[in-house]
C-alpha cells in the first residue's frame, strides 16, 4: 500500500517547530506520524517546497536534519489487480486510536474521505494496475498542487466517512497532544515485542544498559537498544529512552518523558519531548516542553511550566500589522517550544509558554517568543553559515557528516525569517 502524507496550509500554525521538519516528523507519543504509518506500506512525504528540496538533495546519504529517514520514492502497485494508497494530513496524532481507525478505514475497502470540519484528515484512494485511473491521477495532482487537490475533486467523488481522527490544531496543542499519544502508543511498541521486562515496570531492548542502582517508581519505563542509563537516576513512567540516549547519574526523568535518538540527558525532566540528537546533559528544570533536534541547553538552563497565579497559559502573537494577539492554551502547565539548533548560555532562564525559532542563541532572561536565528551573545542574528558550522561540530560528535543540504536549508529559513515569510 501507498502512503501519501501531505501537508495543509494549516502545518504553519504549528509555529518553530515545524518550521526546520516537516510536522509527520515531530515526535508525539512514543513515536513520529511518519515512523508509526511506515508498518502499512511505502510511505511518501509531500512537504513544503524548502524541506522538500532537503529531502532530495539528500538522497540516501544520511538521515535528514531531524532524524528521519530518507523517502525511498514512490512505489508501484502491489499487484497486477492495482492498489490502495491511503493521503494522511500530517497533523495527525500518532496514537494508538488513530491508526486503528486507518486500518479500519483501508480495510473496509471502499473509497473514502474523512473530514475534521473543513479540513481534509484521510482519504482512501483505489490505483488502478495500469497506473492511468482516476485515483491514480489524483495522486499525481496532489503531488504537484498539493492538498487542494483533495478538496477539489476527492470531496465531490469520495464518500464521507463517519469516523474523527485527533489532528494537531496549532503549537499550543503538541504537549496535549502528546500527552493523549504517549500509554497508547508504548502499549503498542511493547506489544511489538522486542523488550524484556528488566524489573516491574522497567522494559528494556537488548544492546541497553541500566545501572543497578537506577529506582523505578512506576512504570512503563522503556528504554530502547543502545540507550544508557547511569546510577542513581529516577524514572517515573510512562516514559521512553530513546536509541543511544545516555542518560546521566542522579537525573530525575519524570512522568511523560519521551527522549528521541541520540541525546544527553540530566538534571530533572517533566512531561517532556526532546527530539533525536539533543543535549540537556547537566542539572537545570525542563518542564511540559517540547525541544527540536541538534539543540543543547546549557547547564542551569531552567524552564518555567506553572505561572506564579497558577492560572492557564497565555501565547502572545505578533501579528503582521505590528499588533499582538492573544491565544489561550487552556493549559495550566506549559513550558517552552524549542525550534531545532536552539543553544542557550548558562543559567537561562526560559518563561512559560516561551517560543524560541530555528537557529537562536540564547541567554539570561529569554523573551516570551524569540525569532529565529537570534543571537543574544552577539546583540544581533546569526548568519545561516554560522549556524551551519555549529551544526557541522555538532553532527560530527554524532559521527555524522554536514552536507550542502544542510547548508542550503539553514540559508532557506534564514532567507525566511528576514523576509517574514
Amino acid at each position: 500500500m501507498r502512503v501519501l502524507l501531505f501537508e495543509d496550509d494549516a502545518v504553519d500554525r504549528l509555529g518553530v517547530l515545524c518550521a526546520a521538519r516537516p510536522a509527520c516528523d515531530l515526535t508525539i507519543g512514543a513515536t513520529t506520524l511518519h515512523d508509526a504509518l511506515a508498518g502499512m506500506g511505502s510511505v511518501e512525504r509531500l512537504l513544503r517546497p524548502h524541506l522538500a528540496r532537503h529531502l532530495a538533495a539528500l538522497g540516501h546519504r544520511r538521515v535528514a536534519f531531524w532524524g528521519g529517514t530518507v523517502d525511498p520514492g514512490a512505489a508501484a502497485p502491489a499487484s497486477r489487480h492495482g492498489g490502495v494508497a491511503i493521503a494522511v494530513n500530517a497533523r495527525l496524532v500518532p496514537s494508538r486510536d488513530n491508526l486503528v481507525a486507518l486500518r479500519t478505514l483501508v480495510e473496509a475497502g471502499r473509497r473514502t474521505i474523512v473530514r475534521d470540519g473543513e479540513v481534509i484528515a484521510a482519504a482512501v484512494l483505489h490505483l488502478a494496475p495500469d497506473g492511468d485511473g482516476p485515483d491514480d491521477a489524483l495522486v499525481r495532482r496532489l503531488r504537484a498542487e498539493g492538498p487542494i487537490t483533495l478538496h477539489d475533486e476527492a470531496s465531490r467523488n469520495l464518500v464521507a466517512a463517519d469516523m474523527r481522527l485527533d489532528l494537531v490544531s496549532g503549537a499550543h496543542d503538541v504537549i496535549g497532544a502528546h500527552e493523549r499519544a504517549l500509554e497508547g502508543m508504548l502499549a503498542v511498541a511493547l506489544d511489538g515485542g522486542g523488550y524484556r521486562e528488566l524489573r516491574p515496570g522497567l522494559f528494556v531492548a537488548d544492546g541497553a544498559t541500566v545501572a543497578t542502582e537506577v529506582v523505578v517508581r512506576r512504570g512503563p519505563v522503556v528504554v530502547a537498544t543502545g540507550a544508557e542509563i547511569g546510577p542513581f537516576v529516577c524514572l517515573d513512567g510512562p516514559l521512553l529512552v530513546g536509541p543511544r540516549t545516555r542518560v546521566h547519574p542522579h537525573a530525575w526523568l519524570r512522568a511523560g518523558t519521551v527522549l528521541g535518538a541520540d541525546c544527553r540527558a540530566g538534571g530533572e525532566i517533566e512531561a517532556t519531548v526532546m527530539e533525536a540528537f539533543s543535549n540537556k546533559p547537566h542539572d537545570g528544570f525542563l518542564g511540559h516542553s517540547h525541544v527540536g533536534s541538534w539543540v543543547n541547553l546549557a547547564a542551569g538552563t531552567v524552564t518555567s511550566n506553572l505561572k506564579a497565579t497558577y492560572g492557564t497559559v497565555r501565547l502572545h502573537e505578533r501579528r503582521a500589522d505590528g499588533g499582538r494577539s492573544t491565544v489561550e492554551t487552556g493549559r495550566q502547565f506549559f513550558g517552552a517550544l524549542v525550534g531545532d539548533l536552539v543553544r542557550t548560555a548558562i543559567n537561562t532562564s526560559i518563561p512559560c509558554g516561551a517560543r524560541i525559532g530555528v537557529g537562536a542563541t540564547v541567554q539570561g532572561a529569554v523573551a516570551d517568543s524569540v525569532p529565529a536565528f537570534t543571537n543574544d551573545l552577539l546583540g544581533g542574528r546569526s548568519t545561516a553559515e554560522q549556524s551551519a558550522t555549529v551544526l557541522g561540530r555538532m553532527m560530527a560528535r554524532r559521527g555524522l557528516e554536514l552536507l550542502d543540504a544542510d547548508r542550503s536549508l539553514l540559508a532557506t529559513l534564514a532567507g525566511m525569517e528576514k523576509s517574514g515569510g
